[in-house]
């Protein structure tokens, strides 16, 4: 099948009758939206950066020739790509505050074998009155259980101050205050 001369000029100008102008502004804000608005603290996956791109080419596709040579074009992008990317970011940084929480927490119970080794012999002969244990070991066990159990009760906000290493000094003063 021939193509009339009309087609022919509209390919060879490219998507059927657009402007070569308006499609090199086309792809240079295209091209800006992926180097310059892709968020650099975490990495989309390949169907949300697809998502992403499809909501920015449907702007510029429908944008006019006065917006999409103007700097408006820019914000509505920006405007775009941010509502597009908040979700998704809050949605990496709840996940990772849910996992380091949980980290947190199950660490808590490892100290009170080095509270108990650090520990004067009156703090753990307190524990072990308090308690009613007379076996080392066994008050260790129990320790763990309460410091578990003391630890999954605390506020978020409390252990969201800490991390793996210094929950330790939560988990010693809380054993003091048992003595």
């Amino acid at each position: 099948m021939s193509l009339s001369r009309r087609q022919f000029f509209r390919r060879f100008l490219g998507n059927e009758g657009q402007t070569p102008r308006r499609l090199e502004r086309y792809e240079t804000l295209l091209t800006y939206a992926r180097t310059q608005l892709l968020p650099y603290d975490f990495s989309l996956t390949p169907e949300q950066e697809a998502e992403l791109l499809s909501a920015v080419r449907s702007i510029l596709e429908t944008a006019p020739d006065n917006v999409l040579f103007s700097m408006e074009i820019r914000a509505q992008i920006e405007e775009i790509v941010e509502a597009k990317i908040e979700p998704w970011r809050n949605q990496i940084y709840s996940g990772a505050r849910t996992e380091r929480l949980r980290e947190v927490r199950q660490a808590a119970p490892d100290y009170v074998s080095a509270f108990l080794t650090e520990s004067p012999s009156s703090m753990i002969e307190t524990l072990k009155q308090t308690f009613r244990i007379d076996d080392i070991n066994e008050l260790e066990a129990v320790l763990k259980r309460q410091i578990e159990d003391w630890i999954n009760g605390c506020d978020d906000r409390l252990i969201d101050q800490c991390d793996v290493v210094t929950i330790k000094d939560v988990v010693f003063a809380q054993l003091r205050s048992w003595c």
